[in-house]
C-alpha cells in the first residue's frame, strides 16, 4: 500500500489518472479535484432544470457521481431508476417533499421511486451517487427517504481528533445504501497516526472531501475532490494541517476493514459500537 499511495501522489500531473495494480487493467484508484469536472447533459432518469458535472460516469467507473448545481426556485427530479440513488447537499439548500434539506443533508430515491427537488433561499450544490449496474440481489425498492443535517446521528472522540456522522447504514429493508461522514481535526496527527497501516475494504467506494485538505503521498486536495477506490485496495490518507472533512459512500453492505499489519474489523459492527446501537431517524414522504 506505501506504493499505491506513492503512485497515488505521483500521478497528479494528470488528476484524472487512474492507477491500477500490477497486472490488473481494472482502476484501483482514481482522483478527481473539483476543477476537473466535466459538464454534461443531464443523466438518464433525472429531468429538471439543474446544471450537471459528472466527476466519474465511464464505462469502467462501477460507482457514478455527479454534481448538480441546483438555483433557487429551480426543480430536479431524481427517478424513478434502475438502481437507487443518494443525494447529498454539498452547500446552498433544497426542497423535499415540503422539508428543507440544508448543507449536510442527505436523501435516497430508491429504485422504482421518485422525487422532486426544488432548489431553497441558497443555490445549491447537489452530489448523487450510485451504482453502474443494477446489483445482482437488490432489497425491495421503491421507498424515499430524508436525512435532515439536524437528524444525523453523530459521535465524538471515535479515536483522538476523529469525529464521525451516520447517514445511511445499509440496515434498511428496502435499500443497501451507505454513506457516513468523518471530521479529522488537527488534533489528530501526531507521528504515530502519521505512520499508522494502510487499509482497504471490501466493497468499491467513493470519498468526497466536503471540507479542509486531504493528503495522499505529497499533494494536498482540496474541498470538492473524489476519491474512487477499487474493493480490496490498500491505501492511506492523511488530513491536512487544518483539518480534513468527508463523506464516504457505498452501494452495499460495508464487510470488514482489512489492515497492511494484519488486522482487520467489521465496519458496520464498530460504526454500531460507536452509536450505541442509535439509527438515523429518516423521514419517509408519503
Amino acid at each position: 500500500m506505501a506504493r499505491a499511495v506513492a503512485e497515488a501522489g505521483a500521478t497528479l500531473a494528470n488528476p484524472r489518472k487512474r492507477i491500477s495494480g500490477r497486472g490488473s487493467t481494472m482502476p484501483k484508484v482514481s482522483v478527481v479535484p473539483l476543477e476537473k469536472i466535466v459538464p454534461v447533459e443531464t443523466p438518464p432518469g433525472f429531468s429538471g432544470k439543474a446544471s450537471t458535472a459528472a466527476y466519474l460516469a465511464g464505462g469502467r467507473d462501477p460507482l457514478h457521481l455527479h454534481l448538480h448545481s441546483v438555483e433557487p426556485g429551480a426543480s430536479l427530479r431524481i427517478g424513478p431508476l434502475a438502481v437507487d440513488c443518494l443525494a447529498y447537499v454539498w452547500t446552498g439548500e433544497v426542497e423535499a417533499d415540503g422539508h428543507r434539506l440544508a448543507a449536510g443533508s442527505s436523501l435516497v430515491v430508491e429504485h422504482g421511486a421518485a422525487l422532486a427537488i426544488t432548489g431553497g433561499l441558497a443555490p445549491a450544490k447537489l452530489l448523487t451517487f450510485a451504482a453502474a449496474d443494477v446489483p445482482q440481489s437488490a432489497r425491495p425498492g421503491g421507498h424515499v427517504h430524508l436525512l435532515p443535517v439536524e437528524r444525523v446521528e453523530r459521535v465524538s472522540g471515535m479515536m483522538q481528533g476523529v469525529n464521525g456522522g451516520m447517514h445511511f447504514d445499509s440496515a434498511c429493508p428496502t435499500c443497501e445504501i451507505w454513506l457516513h461522514e468523518n471530521e479529522f481535526t488537527p488534533a489528530f496527527l501526531t507521528p504515530e497516526t502519521e505512520r499508522r497501516s494502510p487499509h482497504s475494504h471490501t466493497e468499491d467506494e467513493i470519498i468526497f472531501v466536503t471540507a479542509g485538505q486531504m493528503k495522499l503521498g505529497n499533494r494536498l486536495y482540496g474541498p470538492g475532490t473524489a476519491l474512487a477506490v477499487s474493493a480490496e485496495t490498500m491505501y492511506s490518507f492523511n488530513p491536512g494541517p487544518e483539518g480534513l472533512s468527508f463523506i464516504n459512500f457505498r452501494a452495499a453492505t460495508p464487510g470488514d476493514i482489512r489492515r497492511a499489519d494484519g488486522n482487520s474489523s467489521s465496519e458496520t459492527g464498530g460504526w454500531r459500537r460507536q452509536l450505541g446501537g442509535k439509527r438515523p431517524d429518516y423521514i419517509e414522504p408519503a
